[in-house]
């Protein structure tokens, strides 16, 4: 059981970052250079670097050999989840950020980046 954590233990804490980041208050990042839809790509990356640490974490546990289709539907699913609980958060529990569909859209799409990532990179590799 410890070696499973462990094989996940990046993406644990990179859970925590992307829930510290999504709950700090907006005005923090007013310094911060930012252009239209900066935003929406700070979800997306957030949560293709969480579903691509999911992933890795599968390849260590599988030995680099997984499996095709049942990591996708797992890590898939575990984004999403992640994804409706942290715009959830924003909406619910901390009111001075704002939950948006928009966000929930944006995370879904690093969602699927990372499911395409492993599928060209790791699935259909001839060892």
């Amino acid at each position: 059981m410890i070696k499973i954590l462990l094989d996940y233990k990046w993406c644990f804490i990179w859970a925590i970052i992307v829930i510290v980041l999504c709950t700090l208050p907006g005005n923090n990042f007013d310094t911060v250079p930012s252009y239209p839809g900066m935003d929406k790509l700070v979800h997306a990356g957030m949560f293709f670097v969480f579903c691509t640490l999911l992933y890795n974490g599968v390849i260590q546990q599988f030995r680099g050999k997984p499996t095709r289709w049942l990591p996708i539907f797992i890590v898939s699913f575990l984004g999403f989840s992640f994804a409706g609980l942290t715009e959830l958060l924003q909406l619910y529990i901390f009111t001075y950020r704002s939950g948006d569909w928009w966000d929930l859209f944006a995370d879904s799409v690093g969602i699927g980046m990372a499911g395409f990532a492993y599928l060209l990179n790791y699935v259909n590799r001839r060892v």
